[in-house]
């Protein structure tokens, strides 16, 4: 038998040679993973200076936009500024820098725009963003309310299946929905909110659920079966508190200043008929029983009429105007635009009317206003209602449409009615056809209000580093 014995010298070579690769390769594998883990860590860094900026950035544009709206006048500033000063201000992962660029126009108009900048550092990125506001204008609004109840009362006024509203609106207070109205611009309340005085509240709305008595508080965006309303741009419940005006001080030093100012109750007109043809252009009052007319150019004064006393209303207006009463105020028959249809103002439309009461604004129960009425302005009652004279009693009237907004302290009623089978029938008053003017985004009737708030039109980044 033959035995072969194993060459140990050579075997342990060749085993040591393997070794060794398997060693070489294990070292070069482990040597790349941390190559790669330390290019991994070294961009997760660079990732989180950026999204660091980014945080910084944000943060700025909110404090100067929490800045201005902390103001009491819009910054009349002509020339960019610095609201923290020119140095950078400092968190605790980097730096930043706000400043605040008027627009060329602002010296020309009652809204002001801004561009807010804000240019932040983490470490060695900087990301650059800025935002562009504008002052808000109650004008932005188709309807606002401080209180969803008829004035003096705990008794709620409600938006119904018929009620369709295609602007923005806001109440101080709590909204409430019966069956399926629509909501079509963006809708925001305050009750329950920061500002609201009762701690018991909580945001919600008010859905009736088909029931006189039981109601249901709820911050859902429907009640179904019973309730379910249409937002076509959303909501928002709990919001800070918009305060109404007071009084009308700044619209009675603008007519002493270049407007118009009358003393005693008074009757306006718009465009009277004098000699058989309409007097476009102007403006006519007269004390209210009187017989001779006082015309005023429209373009001779700087839009704004105020009387220390009532108001009727009445006409067609051609121009830009904002009529102010101490006391209430009274449509007597249709107040329209020159450049408008049946639909309401035309393309290209360039007449303009705010109506405003330091107390009511009311429609009234007259002859010219029994079948229908039609108002092309916005419209704003600091005490109490926007409503119609004697809603309760009488025949209905047919529509009140309104192609503008309606600011009011407190909810007016314009008419009653029952639910028959998912609509509301009118029994007394009118039916409501409410229509924002979508001019009003971006203009206003002349020396009307804000809001003390902004509306954020733009948000963009200049500069990600």
């Amino acid at each position: 038998m033959e035995v072969r014995v194993p060459n140990v010298k050579g075997d342990s070579g060749s085993t040591l040679v393997v070794v060794m690769v398997l060693a070489i390769i294990m070292l070069a594998t482990v040597a790349s993973v941390f190559e790669f883990g330390a290019q991994d860590a070294g961009l997760a860094a660079h990732g989180a200076r950026r999204t660091q900026a980014l945080y910084l950035a944000e943060a700025g544009l909110s404090r100067s936009y929490t800045w201005l709206e902390a103001q009491e006048d819009p910054p009349g500033d002509s020339e960019e500024f610095w609201p923290f000063g020119e140095g950078p201000d400092s968190l605790s992962d980097g730096i930043y820098t706000a400043s605040i660029v008027p627009d060329d126009d602002n010296s020309a108009g009652s809204r002001k725009y801004y561009t807010i900048r804000c240019a932040a550092t983490a470490g060695d990125k900087t990301r650059v963003l800025e935002a562009d506001v504008m002052t808000q204008s109650y004008a932005q609004f188709i309807y606002f309310t401080e209180d969803e109840h008829l004035p003096g009362s705990t008794t709620p006024v409600w938006f119904c299946t018929q009620d369709a509203l295609d602007g923005s609106l806001h109440t101080n207070g709590q909204l409430h929905v019966w069956g399926n109205p629509s909501f079509l611009g963006h809708v925001t309340s305050a009750y329950g909110g920061p500002d609201d005085a009762t701690p018991s509240h909580n945001p919600s709305f008010m859905y009736y659920n088909n029931n006189y008595y039981t109601h249901v508080e709820s911050a859902a965006a429907s009640n179904p079966p019973f309730d379910t309303p249409v937002f076509g741009d959303g909501y928002e419940l709990g919001t800070t508190e918009i305060e109404l005006p007071d009084c009308l001080d700044d619209l009675r030093t603008l007519a002493a200043d270049g407007g118009l100012t009358i003393t005693g109750n008074t009757e306006i007109q718009f465009s009277r008929s004098n000699g058989g043809s309409p007097m476009y252009g102007y403006v006519s009052y007269r004390p209210i029983g009187g017989s001779t007319w006082t015309d005023v150019a429209i373009s001779s004064i700087n839009g704004v009429v105020f009387v220390t006393g009532t108001v009727q209303v009445k006409g067609v207006l051609d121009g830009s105007l904002t009529v102010g009463s101490s006391l209430d105020m009274t449509i007597t028959d249709d107040v329209t635009y020159r450049a408008s249809d049946a639909n309401g103002p035309t393309p290209g439309c360039d007449d303009i009317l705010g109506l405003v009461s330091e107390r009511n604004i009311t429609v009234a129960d007259n002859v010219p206003n029994r079948a229908n009425c039609t108002i092309h302005a916005h419209l704003m009652a600091l005490n109490t209602s926007f409503q119609a004279q004697n809603y309760r009693t009488g025949s209905p009237r047919g529509t009140l449409t309104v192609h503008g907004g309606i600011i009011q302290k407190y909810r007016g009623a314009v008419g009653t009615g029952t639910a028959q089978g998912g609509q509301v029938i009118i029994s007394t008053g009118y039916a409501k056809n409410y229509h924002y003017d979508p001019r009003f985004d971006l203009i206003q009737p002349p020396g009307y209000f804000l809001t003390g708030k902004y509306y954020k039109l733009a948000w963009r980044e200049v500069t990600n580093a």
